[in-house]
């Protein structure tokens, strides 16, 4: 498939100029990473894309959390939405995603102060950008996950969380319905990603993660204008969690080798 025509109603000024993609995110967006940066790079080719990111594997956007001894910054005060205004371009064109809220809820953080720092978030990237994009909680109710299975959760992933499990899911109601009510002229709500879940309902599922990127990437690039749809092929989704596994170990574990510009 060719992307050669994939841009078509843009001058060279903008062609020249880089889309500056900033992504916040925990575990799905660092699984995910790779694919999502190679789907969209392939699509709005001949232009050209740079990224920024604050991911990481139980990161929270409010308190430090990680795995292992391991542990990551808040994405709010990691630096990232500081080094905009460094980063960007004059007249650059700006895409934000903010995806994998929710590991402030299991840290104990209540679900107003959670809130108000998305929408300190939402605040500061709309100084920016038109296109911001954010997905909701995928977990809405009972029927969802149950107790029992709330608690065996917990006990993996979150072991020093004493949260219960009538608090986590009235904090992801109230949280979801700011994330729905937030949509207007600059935010985008990114529904429908809980069909990506896997047997946790916290991770996208090995199986259906690159259908997970493709949809995430397709939004993305809506406010460029181009005619082709991202495809990500099973192997390169793959690729992408091994990605994240050697990430992980070598940088943020092991600290062999040291992040790079874009990362927050």
């Amino acid at each position: 498939m060719s992307f050669q025509h994939s841009l078509t109603n843009l001058n060279s000024d903008q062609k020249q100029n880089p889309v500056l993609f900033i992504l916040f995110g925990a575990s799905n967006l660092a699984r995910s990473y790779y694919g999502l940066n190679l789907s969209i790079k392939r699509c709005i080719h001949p232009r050209k894309a740079t990224f920024i990111h604050a991911m990481g594997p139980g990161r929270g956007y409010l308190c430090r959390g990680g795995i292992f001894n391991t542990t990551y910054p808040p994405i709010i005060n990691c630096g990232i939405l500081e080094s905009i205004q460094k980063i960007r371009k004059p007249n650059q064109q700006i895409i934000a995603l903010i995806t994998d809220i929710g590991n402030d809820i299991m840290y104990g953080i209540h679900s107003e102060k959670i809130i108000a720092g998305l929408q300190k978030i939402l605040d500061t990237l709309g100084e920016f950008t038109k296109n911001i994009f954010i997905t909701p909680i995928p977990i809405n109710s009972k029927n969802d996950i149950g107790k029992f299975y709330f608690l065996l959760l917990r006990c993996i992933f979150f072991p020093k969380s004493s949260i219960n499990y009538s608090q986590t899911l009235e904090s992801i109601k109230v949280i979801n319905q700011f994330i729905l009510h937030s949509s207007n002229k600059k935010t985008t709500v990114i529904n429908g990603m809980e069909r990506f879940s896997g047997l946790d309902k916290i991770h996208y599922s090995v199986f259906k993660s690159h259908l997970a990127s493709a949809h995430i990437a397709n939004k993305l690039i809506e406010p460029i204008g181009v005619n082709v749809s991202p495809i990500l092929k099973f192997p390169e989704a793959f690729l992408s969690l091994t990605n994240n596994l050697a990430r992980i170990l070598l940088i943020d574990i092991l600290g062999i080798i040291n992040k790079n510009n874009e990362t927050f």
